[in-house]
């Protein structure tokens, strides 16, 4: 193998040892024949996971922090350091199966106008994860607040991500994205004005504005176990998605579209609180609307804040 890396890998990891011991293990088994380094940057874990990484691979570049600095910060840390060509950034509660990183890199080696690739998502009995989203309209605000998504939306179809041949789409779960270093022009792959959540799409949205698509491929697969650092303090992170979603759409749209954005969102949210009434007869029901519940009020507060920025 030659000095040249072709492939930089960008794991950030919070509380999650055991997973990312898992998930490097994987990618040393499946990624040999590879020409790649691994950077894992800690947002100051408190179980271990540093010192766990440094005795069982040596190899890696380790970055600690000192404090929980957020997914898109944390990337960005990783980024710096990185001398790939290519970036693969992985979430560190995955499983990557072999053949899935070769094949990914060979698309995108193939495919110039590939600024982002995403593959198939498993979860960890090998059912399929639903990973792909289209970008926020108001259309698809509307869709989905009367319930219309799922019968219209092709990718709530599973046929949708085995499809024989890679394909454009919106934007993908962060869990495996794998991006073209000069797709980026020098700026760092993820939005730091996002703690969480919508990095994803920020990122979608930055590089078809530069003439660059997001392609799924589905001759590759990833386990990926899902949420084990958010499911830690779920209710903030659910807060933490409209967060993001607010700075999104002040980010990309301006007047008209960007009252007719929020106001769709909010709507969304509206019908979805009423809609799990009706599940609060079972444990996951009530967990679901106390969610609910408290992304309306923080979306609603915000919208009365702008409402009365406007009338003062």
């Amino acid at each position: 193998m030659s000095d040249r890396i072709d492939l930089s890998i960008i794991i950030v990891s919070y509380n999650v040892k055991d997973h990312l011991l898992a998930c490097l293990g994987s990618i040393t088994a499946t990624c040999r024949d590879i020409a790649h380094e691994i950077i894992v940057v800690d947002n100051n874990s408190n179980d271990g996971l540093p010192e766990a990484t440094k005795e069982k691979h040596p190899e890696i570049k380790l970055i600690a922090n000192k404090e929980n600095r957020g997914f898109a910060a944390a990337n960005n840390q990783g980024y710096e350091i990185a001398v790939g060509e290519y970036i693969l950034l992985l979430n560190p509660d995955t499983a990557v199966k072999p053949g899935a990183v070769r094949t990914v890199l060979e698309f995108m080696k193939q495919t110039p106008d590939a600024g982002l690739a995403a593959c198939r998502l498993l979860n960890d009995d090998g059912s399929l994860q639903r990973s792909v989203k289209r970008l926020p309209s108001i259309t698809g605000n509307l869709m989905q607040a009367l319930f219309l998504d799922r019968l219209f939306f092709p990718e709530y179809r599973n046929s949708f991500y085995y499809r024989s041949r890679p394909f454009r789409i919106g934007y993908p779960s962060g869990a495996f994205m794998m991006v073209r270093r000069e797709a980026l022009k020098g700026s760092p792959p993820l939005n730091e004005n996002y703690f969480m959540y919508s990095e994803e799409k920020d990122l979608a949205w930055r590089l078809n504005q530069d003439g660059y698509g997001c392609y799924f491929v589905p001759g590759a697969e990833v386990i990926h176990y899902g949420g084990k650092s958010t499911d830690q303090m779920a209710e903030a992170m659910f807060l933490e998605l409209q967060k993001s979603q607010i700075k999104y759409i002040d980010t990309y749209y301006a007047g008209l579209k960007n009252i007719s954005m929020h106001w769709s969102y909010w709507l969304l949210l509206l019908t979805h609180f009423a809609a799990s009434i009706f599940s609060i007869f079972t444990k996951y029901g009530r967990y679901r609307l106390r969610l609910m519940r408290l992304a309306l009020a923080s979306y609603t507060n915000y919208l009365l804040t702008i409402y009365e920025k406007y009338n003062n």
